[in-house]
């Protein structure tokens, strides 16, 4: 199944806005574990994802207050006597095209997938914990080509492609102050999912006589597999007005040995199966560092993260595909602002003063190179965080993200996508309702 080369995963189509079960669209996804997810929770999309230096900044402000994941060691910000929930939606439009010969060959796709559930409360004093689950990498494609070039004889093959699944990460966090300004985390997650691949070959005659009979595989890989991980923060600056925080995270890695099934059925009387072939998948899941700073202070504040991760360290080469896993760095920069987050005049002006205006980029390499050319990758990225009310904490965070990656040359891909991400943060504790118990009735 995964013997097929690029060059074939081509396809005319006009453009138009398609939908379907699948929770993403690219001809990538063929290889490896598909897309990654490379969004932390929806309040830092829209600051382009930075978030490693990020903590609870110890100002008086509910604005300024939040829950990250990307960091375990930042749950040890967590205010005393609270709970935390929150959950996040996310919609994209992808736009691909190809060139073949002398004809630009383009497509649209629409998918909509949940982006994140986490829920986090402190256990003792300056210790906090946090349970999410999220998207790890999604797997989607479907695409049709005709090949003119074999058995000129018999007639037209038609190839046809199809791909869907996810991996999904459940992810335990603890963080903890050693001392002051120092902050230690440490998690375990869990990987699961499973992805399926289908290839099929048709003959269609010239004559229209004559049966030939088809060609059909399948590939099933089903994960299941336990990793972990630490974090640390440190403040050297921690004023009242001021903060400056640095943030730094480790993921350890290892063999994926997930299990994987080749299917070939024999498509005739004589026989029910080709090949059907069972063994662990050699792909190993990389090494993560990662390292941040974020400078607080209680109007905005601004954050740049960098993660490198080692793809490229035992991943084999696929010749047949000229497909190489590389080691990939991806650079976050972000800010945001809030004009007046107790603005109380009641009138349009203050609603627009009370949120938060977010702006980022994201810059890296994508972990799979094919046939030799990088898939770099880009993203700008617009956020803004609503209030439900203007003296608490739970807010509506909505990211837009604009990315592309890939390229025309040869026979490789270019795409575009617009990225729709929706966060509810609900807060329980002495800044806001929500979990409260009634006093009276």
């Amino acid at each position: 199944m995964a013997g097929v080369a690029l060059a074939v995963v081509m396809w005319a189509a006009p453009v138009r806005a398609q939908g379907s079960s699948l929770g993403t669209y690219s001809p990538y996804t063929m290889y490896g574990l598909g897309n990654l997810n490379r969004s932390p929770l929806s309040a830092f999309v829209g600051m382009g994802g930075a978030s490693i230096g990020f903590r609870n900044a110890g100002f008086d402000t509910p604005g300024e207050i939040r829950l990250n994941v990307s960091n375990p060691a930042s749950l040890s910000g967590i205010l005393p006597q609270s709970f935390i929930f929150d959950v996040g939606l996310a919609g994209t439009n992808r736009y691909l095209s190809q060139r073949s010969a002398d004809e630009l060959m383009r497509t649209s796709f629409n998918t909509f997938n949940f982006n994140n559930v986490t829920i986090a409360l402190p256990i003792a004093t300056k210790l906090g914990f946090a349970f999410s689950v999220s998207p790890y990498s999604e797997v989607g494609y479907k695409m049709h080509t005709v090949d003119e070039s074999y058995l000129a004889d018999l007639g037209v093959v038609h190839y046809y492609y199809y791909g869907e699944g996810d991996v999904t990460e459940a992810k335990a966090a603890l963080g903890r102050e050693l001392f002051r300004n120092f902050s230690l985390g440490v998690e375990v997650n869990y990987m699961w999912g499973n992805i399926n691949r289908t290839y099929r070959a048709e003959i269609e005659s010239y004559t229209g006589t004559g049966k030939y009979n088809n060609v059909s595989a399948s590939t099933n890989e089903n994960v299941g597999r336990m990793f972990g991980g630490f974090g640390v923060q440190y403040s050297p600056v921690s004023r009242d007005r001021t903060r400056i925080t640095v943030g730094a995270t480790y993921r350890m890695g290892g063999k994926l040995n997930s299990d994987v099934t080749d299917h070939i059925p024999s498509g005739n009387i004589f026989g029910d199966t080709v090949r059907l072939a069972e063994y662990k998948s050699p792909v190993y899941i990389p090494q993560r560092v990662g390292v941040g700073v974020f400078f607080h202070r209680p109007k905005w504040s601004m954050g740049i993260d960098y993660i490198y991760e080692y793809w490229g360290w035992r991943n084999a080469y696929d010749a047949v595909n000229q497909v190489r896993y590389v080691n990939t760095g991806v650079l976050k920069i972000g800010g945001r602002y809030t004009p007046n987050r107790y603005d109380m005049r009641g009138r349009a002006a203050s609603f627009f003063n009370r949120m938060t205006y977010k702006a980022g980029l994201r810059t890296g390499n994508n972990y799979l190179e094919f046939h030799g050319v990088p898939m770099n990758e880009r993203a700008v990225t617009l956020g803004f965080d609503i209030p439900f009310r203007a003296d608490k904490i739970s807010n509506l965070a909505i990211g837009i993200e604009y990315g592309q990656r890939g390229s025309l040359k040869g026979v490789l891909v270019k795409e575009h996508y617009f990225r729709v991400s929706a966060g509810v943060m609900l807060f329980g504790g002495d800044y806001d309702y929500w979990f409260q118990k009634y006093r009276y009735n």
